[in-house]
């Protein structure tokens, strides 16, 4: 009863923010009379002794950029804008924040985030679990089943070489093709007629990030030891999460998820079909009490930063969760930091890239398809 109610709880606090948010931020009823609709997702810490909710992040999305136009990003795009995966940008957004903070004030005291004196490093206060929250299953595996024939997910033969991007990588799908398929890796869009981006489904993301966590490779860098979600809070498809999650990877690295239930609908969800996916993301960051900051992003920027792609990006139109804006705040911390590109501190953090190819390889056995190497100084 008590995973129960936690589910409710955590779903009307994520809901309760939302509806906060600035109209700029949200779908909208567009000149034609035709709805827009998104999903919403956010991170909330649980505290363990009080059962106290800290509400971490929320997000909305549901688009991916063309893998192609990140040749002008420079780590100031955000490649993928869905809801859950956004909200995990702004989860370690808000701890490098607050890092950053620490190190500029070691007198200081932060809620989630704790300095270790004896090994220079950070942890999750003790009291913390943490739970994401998403208003319908995660696209990808997880929400196959959920698909008929006519949305999209033509029925085809399983050797059907238009299914993939690469055709001697067969675990690897595009999109919603051959949707009667479980148990392997697919890419964003759902939709057959949209560009390729490369993107991994949020399915595979979340399975993969209870192998790897949730951290990021700075993140990962700075904390004590990798920290994992406890919780997955969806509305329905419980039997869909276990299979997608708990039969398609086990073993030691592999962290499983408690998924709870709740009942409380999205108030912008998809209803009918007629209603159309909002270009519009957003993401709102609760660095703390007094220091909350929310952002719209529009084709992978910044809201009204947007520019034709023949042209290069604006200044400032990195969001606050690109991979720009957290490699300056990550600089900050870390001072003694040598002179080397983003990619290349990546490639340096030897045990984290150790775990990823493992996880990939046992999520696709044939091989992985890798996205743009989006690069910065």
């Amino acid at each position: 009863m008590l995973d129960a109610a936690l589910g409710e709880r955590i779903s009307i606090e994520v809901n309760k923010a939302y509806r906060e948010l600035n109209a700029s931020c949200k779908p909208i009823v567009r000149s034609n009379g035709v709805k827009e609709w998104t999903v919403l997702a956010g991170v909330v810490a649980v505290d363990r002794m009080t059962n106290k909710l800290r509400l971490i992040s929320i997000a909305t999305g549901v688009k991916a950029l063309p893998d192609f136009l990140l040749v002008r990003s420079g780590g100031r795009m955000v490649h993928d804008c869905h809801a859950e995966i956004l909200a995990l940008r702004a989860f370690n957004t808000v701890l490098l924040r607050q890092i950053s903070e620490l190190a500029e004030d070691p007198a200081l005291e932060q809620d989630l985030v704790v300095r270790s004196s004896l090994t220079r490093s950070y942890a999750i206060r003790d009291n913390w679990e943490l739970a994401l929250y998403i208003s319908t299953l995660p696209c990808g595996d997880a929400s196959m089943e959920l698909l008929t024939a006519d949305e999209d997910g033509a029925t085809i033969q399983d050797d059907d070489p238009i299914q993939f991007i690469d055709p001697s990588i067969k675990s690897i799908v595009r999109g919603r093709l051959n949707y009667s398929k479980r148990g392997i890796v697919r890419t964003k869009p759902g939709r057959f007629d949209s560009q390729i981006t490369l993107s991994k489904s949020c399915s595979d993301k979340l399975c993969m990030k209870q192998s790897t966590s949730i951290l990021n490779s700075m993140t990962w860098s700075l904390m004590e030891k990798p920290i994992y979600l406890k919780y997955l809070v969806c509305t329905s498809g419980q039997d869909c999460l276990e299979k997608s999650f708990h039969e398609r990877i086990t073993g030691d690295n592999f962290v499983p998820l408690q998924f709870l239930r709740c009942s409380e609908g999205f108030v912008d969800a998809k209803q009918t079909d007629e209603e159309q996916p909002s270009s519009m993301s957003s993401v709102k960051l609760f660095i703390s009490k007094r220091n909350v900051v929310e952002e719209a992003i529009l084709n992978g920027v910044k809201n009204g930063f947007y520019t034709k792609r023949s042209k290069p990006l604006r200044k400032n139109c990195a969001p606050i969760v690109s991979r720009y804006a957290q490699w300056q705040i990550y600089k900050r911390i870390k001072t003694d930091l040598p002179d080397m590109s983003y990619l290349k501190f990546k490639a340096s953090n030897t045990q984290r890239n150790d775990l990823l190819c493992n996880t990939r390889d046992r999520l696709s056995p044939e091989g992985w398809i890798n996205t743009f190497r989006d690069d910065l100084p």
